[in-house]
């Protein structure tokens, strides 16, 4: 009996293990089956990640390629207003000249061959201490305090003039009232109409002039910064600088009177 009674406990210790092994395969089964499953779904995620991200690459590249294509159609249509601009200039032209930038340039030779052209007014932008030590032949003291509408744009005074600037080197103070006077003329008539559409600078300015051609200038050459005349390029420098500054506030004013009786 005490064997048949081991036996059996023998055997229900078995199965009790058997049991717990079964449960225990069944549990990590599960957890196998969900980690299986929550494995594909991060997998799907992943992919459905990638698929939008790739997406989105296409899509941004898609942009970045109709920008470029924009902006270089917009250089295009530059390039060809600028050409537009420069064939309109061309057309009414009188003195031989090299545009650079819209800017009418012309040579030393050919304001001579012009010089004495009745329709020719040649202005000479620089400092009046300049002036008087030595100019080109015929020209006019274009100072600060001189209206450029007075001079040019009035009733009395608005003529198809040629007008030829010149400074030292025209880079900088006739280049200044180039632009001036061209801002004038596109302000007192429609586009792309111009009273003075023959508007150029002097190439390299007096100095180069001078050098080539002495005999065609009265006096000598006088250098802006010539230590000899620095009080009077002080002078010259503060009385600018007012006459600019007395500008922007009469166009500042303009400006608001516009706005408020808008």
């Amino acid at each position: 009996m005490i064997d048949i009674y081991l036996t059996n406990l023998d055997i229900k210790s078995q199965l009790k293990k058997a049991v717990s092994t079964i449960s225990q395969q069944n549990h990590y089964k599960r957890i196998n089956e969900e980690f299986s499953e929550i494995g594909l779904f991060c997998r799907k995620i992943v992919k459905r990640d990638l698929i939008s991200e790739n997406l989105c690459n296409q899509e941004e590249a898609q942009k970045n390629k109709k920008e470029d294509e924009e902006k270089k159609q917009q250089k295009v249509d530059t390039h060809n207003q600028m050409n537009k601009i420069i064939d309109e200039q061309k057309q009414d032209l009188i003195l031989e000249c090299q545009i650079e930038n819209s800017i009418q340039y012309i040579s030393g030779e050919t304001l001579i061959k012009e010089i004495n052209n009745p329709d020719l007014v040649l202005y000479d932008c620089r400092y009046l201490y300049e002036f008087q030590g030595g100019h080109i032949k015929g020209a006019i003291h274009m100072n600060h305090s001189m209206s450029l509408f007075e001079e040019l744009f009035s009733v009395a005074n608005k003529t198809n003039k040629i007008i030829v600037l010149y400074c030292e080197y025209s880079v900088k103070r006739s280049l200044e009232r180039y632009f001036e006077i061209r801002k004038l003329d596109r302000n007192t008539n429609q586009y792309p109409q111009l009273t003075y559409n023959n508007l150029y600078l002097l190439s390299q300015g007096y100095s180069e002039f001078y050098k080539n051609f002495p005999q065609m200038c009265n006096g000598c050459y006088i250098q802006m910064n010539d230590t000899q005349y620095k009080s009077q390029m002080q002078q010259e420098l503060q009385e600018r600088s007012i006459i600019k500054q007395k500008s922007r506030q009469q166009q500042l004013q303009k400006k608001l009177f516009i706005f408020y009786t808008q």
